[in-house]
């Protein structure tokens, strides 16, 4: 990760947006239900380990991440919290799962054999069933009796038991309904069979949104814990979750002053030049920016000001500058403002891009910070 001293370009985190929307979480839920934080993706770009320690000190129950380099960067920070592995390791990994003390998902016998052989005593495992996404999981047919063979293992306790459906539009939203449907057909069968499994879990951030609820004992949200929306808004809009990116700022590397040439119009990055002063700040393409497409143009801003971008290299971010404007090397600049008194999308409108889509861009690019909003 690029330090703030020697690539002065970082990303703001709003912590108190972030507890908020953990606690919005909580509030659409029955009492008791635990909540398994998704953290996957880095956070949804916004930085997992600064994250992580705001939802653990706000007493998140799991975290659940796909990535096991992301999962050891949690016990590395000192995260104690369990954490779910997300289905992606191979049988062969399951020994270094386990000794990170990671809780792996399985979803077929080698992999549930694979725990139990690396298992010195009996260790907990998450399954995942596939009801119908059509991604990762067992077959709903055959989770009843992958949960019986499970059973005659040693060292292996089946924690939990899982699956995901997300939707965007109406249409996705009667096939996910359809089909979770089924997958609580399944939880009362294993139930009347005796088969007592402690953590139950369906419903994910589109779910949440639209004011479902269940009689599983977990959700795992994801999108709307960064205050970002996995449904279309025609379903419904994302309030009162709240975006916990604050901003992605960098910092003012060299002013210039062309008036002694090239011309404005002359070529380069004098070609769409309007003014006589630019200046640079060490945000490129390298750090998740993305230079405006059609006929949207960029801004960053200085001191709320908003000053033109002419250019973007691997880099490198060059504005122009009025001749009103004070500047200097050392100056912040607002690349990207989630919220503020001068709206600014997240760099998605402008670059042809979903939200979450912009994110992934920036992600892991540069030092993600925690502040407080009032």
């Amino acid at each position: 990760m690029k330090s703030l001293n020697s690539h002065p370009t970082w990303m703001e985190i709003d912590g108190a947006a972030l507890r908020h929307n953990l606690a919005e979480v909580r509030r659409r839920v029955r009492r008791g239900v635990k909540i398994i934080a998704s953290v996957k993706a880095n956070a949804y770009g916004h930085g997992i380990q600064p994250v992580a320690r705001v939802l653990v000190d706000a007493g998140v129950d799991m975290l659940a991440t796909g990535s096991f380099a992301e999962a050891c960067a949690l016990r590395d920070a000192g995260v104690t919290t369990p954490v779910l592995l997300l289905a992606g390791a191979l049988p062969a990994a399951m020994g270094s799962v386990l000794a990170r003390g990671l809780i792996p998902t399985v979803y077929d016998l080698d992999g549930a054999r694979a725990v139990s052989q690396a298992a010195s005593s009996i260790s907990s495992i998450f399954v995942k069933v596939d009801c119908g996404l059509g991604r990762v999981g067992v077959a709903l047919d055959q989770a009843a009796a992958l949960l019986d063979d499970i059973a005659d293992l040693p060292n292996v306790q089946v924690q939990g038991l899982y699956t995901h459906v997300s939707f965007i539009d109406s249409r996705g939203m009667a096939y996910s309904q359809e089909r979770l449907a089924l997958f609580y057909d399944l939880l009362g069968s294993l139930k009347a069979a005796g088969v007592d499994i402690p953590i139950t879990q369906a419903l994910a951030s589109s779910a949440l949104l639209m004011g479902w609820r269940d009689d599983c004992t977990a959700v795992c949200p994801g999108h709307i814990l960064f205050g970002l929306s996995s449904v279309a808004p025609e379903l419904t809009d994302l309030a009162p979750f709240r975006p916990i990116l604050r901003a992605i700022k960098s910092r003012v590397i060299q002013v210039r002053d062309h008036s002694s040439g090239p011309d404005m119009g002359a070529g380069a990055y004098h070609l769409n030049r309007r003014q006589r002063r630019t200046a640079v700040a060490p945000c490129g393409m390298n750090d998740g920016y993305r230079a405006a497409v059609g006929e949207h143009e960029a801004q960053v801003l200085h001191f709320g000001r908003e000053l033109r971008v002419i250019g973007v290299s691997l880099e490198h971010l060059t504005v122009e500058v009025p001749d009103d404007v004070e500047i200097a090397a050392g100056d912040e600049l607002v690349v990207v403002a989630g919220d503020g008194p001068v709206a600014l999308t997240v760099a998605a409108g402008r670059q042809g891009q979903r939200p979450i889509e912009a994110m992934m861009t920036f992600s892991a690019r540069m030092p993600a910070i925690i502040v407080e909003s009032q």
